[in-house]
């Protein structure tokens, strides 16, 4: 391993420790706001210019080997879980809150936010958008660029906008 990318990881690292996320790898730039808690396990890594927020009883939990790729941005207001192993690309959206509440014409209020849970050896691609309430099974792969807003099946490769099914995945790299 290259000195610059050794020194790159014990940074990465000592940011993890300093906030308070001892083992998970924190990158240059990511910003951590809120007031919600943040569950990084060891192992996990946000990487650089990521752009997270947790709000009021909400908790965002990382398990172990999972990635937020560089320039993400998540919003959490209920709640957000990605299993082990999952790889989120860079300039992805992950938004469990519509930001503003919705009355329809009858007077009823639509629920404005919902948890999201991304299995484990999850692969979603650049740029795409994971809207509230959606449950992303383990294995399943996200296309570049899709908004989903419905469940994912395990190993079920989705596309487009909004994702639809185009085919199943045996294993990623």
């Amino acid at each position: 391993m290259r000195l610059t990318t050794r020194l790159r990881r014990y940074t990465e690292l000592a940011r993890g420790v300093l906030r308070g996320h001892p083992g998970a790898r924190i990158a240059s730039g990511v910003r951590m706001g809120g007031p919600g808690t943040y569950e990084l396990a060891r192992g996990s890594h946000l990487q650089k210019g990521a752009r997270l927020w947790v709000g009021p009883g909400a908790t965002l939990r990382l398990a172990r080997g999972s990635a937020i790729g560089p320039r993400s941005t998540v919003n959490v207001e209920s709640g957000l879980t990605i299993g082990e192993g999952t790889r989120i690309s860079w300039e992805v959206q992950l938004l469990d809150t519509d930001f503003h509440r919705i009355t329809r014409t009858d007077g009823a209020v639509l629920p404005h936010t919902a948890p999201i849970a991304i299995g484990s050896r999850v692969l979603i691609g650049t740029g795409a958008m994971v809207l509230k309430g959606v449950t992303i099974s383990d294995g399943a792969v996200v296309a570049a660029g899709s908004v989903v807003t419905r469940p994912v099946g395990p190993g079920e490769i989705v596309g487009g906008n909004p994702a639809k099914r185009l085919g199943e995945a045996a294993a990623w790299d």
